[in-house]
């Protein structure tokens, strides 16, 4: 299925070859060399599109990859802690409030857990280093490799900055997007132009208009997208959920996007673009029944969402 600009690129090559027949013939602020250059325009725009959604994707694999590290660090950390202390330490107290965050709900809970864990774990390697004798601070193991409090600073500032990185790509998606809608409109529009213009000076009966009106296609108008159904949930080890989508849905589709909605609230408040016919969403908290949709738009008004689909994550 031909994307929405492949369709006025189709026209408008098919437009510069008839406007051969007359190079000079111009429009007002329009002539053969400028509608060329906003056509050639188009696939290079759709590159640059695609290459920005590859970004995007990229970006969200490294944030999720971060986070998933994070936040077994942050469960796993403080009963490591705890169980190192005298039941009557006075640092115990500070274990209820993290006790209290689960992790894995959302990048802002994993966030806020170890803004707690930070220095819980800090104040423990203290104590550990003044005691008699002195004891070593404490490392945890994550898939091979010691993460002790120093790492664990970085990897809370490395998470943050995932996500800017994911704002940023997004917002570069975005700007992309715009781009080549731009352009196809202005090419739209100068293929529009042209035909009407070309068969007022070259009507039917001259080679000219001849050439125009067998040559270039008529646009019938844009038709609303079809929805882009959700074909399966598969919920993965690492608590992430693996969604793949329905061939050929989506058509006419200049936008799409996933959404999903998490325990307890009311919409469907999480959205990311979908770049392809498969994704990778989370981590998410374990056992945690989660509703997913698609949402899809184009130039015509309102928007098609799928049917909703549910998974419990593993």
């Amino acid at each position: 299925m031909d994307e929405y600009w492949e369709i006025t690129h189709d026209r408008a090559v098919k437009t510069q070859a008839v406007w051969a027949m007359q190079p000079t013939f111009a429009l007002n602020k329009l002539n053969r060399t400028q509608h060329g250059a906003l056509s050639d325009s188009l696939p290079v725009l759709a590159q640059l599109r695609d290459n920005k959604e590859n970004d995007l994707t990229e970006a969200l694999a490294a944030k999720h990859t971060v986070f998933d590290k994070l936040a077994n660090v942050a469960v796993r950390v403080p009963g490591l802690l705890q169980a190192m202390l005298d039941e009557e330490d006075e640092l115990q107290d500070q274990l209820d409030p993290i006790f209290a965050i689960d992790a894995g709900i959302s990048e802002n809970h994993t966030l806020r857990r170890c803004r707690l864990v930070l220095p819980f774990w800090t104040d423990v390697n203290a104590a550990r280093a003044t005691a008699a004798p002195p004891q070593a601070a404490v490392t945890i193991d994550y898939q091979g490799t010691a993460v002790g409090v120093g790492e664990f600073a970085s990897l809370i500032s490395s998470a943050i900055g995932t996500q800017k990185t994911e704002a940023d790509r997004s917002r570069d998606v975005t700007n992309a997007k715009s781009a080549l809608r731009t352009a196809d409109r202005k090419t739209d529009r100068g293929n529009k132009r042209f035909y009407k213009g070309w068969l007022k000076a070259y009507p039917a009966g001259t080679p000219e208009g001849d050439a125009a009106l067998s040559q270039i296609p008529t646009e019938q108008g844009t038709p609303p997208p079809t929805a882009l159904e959700i074909a399966t949930l598969t919920p993965l080890p690492d608590h992430t959920v693996r969604v793949n989508f329905a061939a050929g849905g989506g058509a006419h589709a200049t936008t799409k996007e996933l959404q999903y909605q998490l325990p307890g609230e009311t919409e469907f408040g999480h959205t990311t673009p979908i770049t392809g016919a498969q994704m990778i969403v989370g981590p998410l908290s374990a056992g945690a029944t989660v509703n997913f949709r698609t949402r899809v738009a184009n130039s015509t008004p309102g928007t098609v969402t799928s049917a909703v689909k549910t998974v419990v994550v593993a």
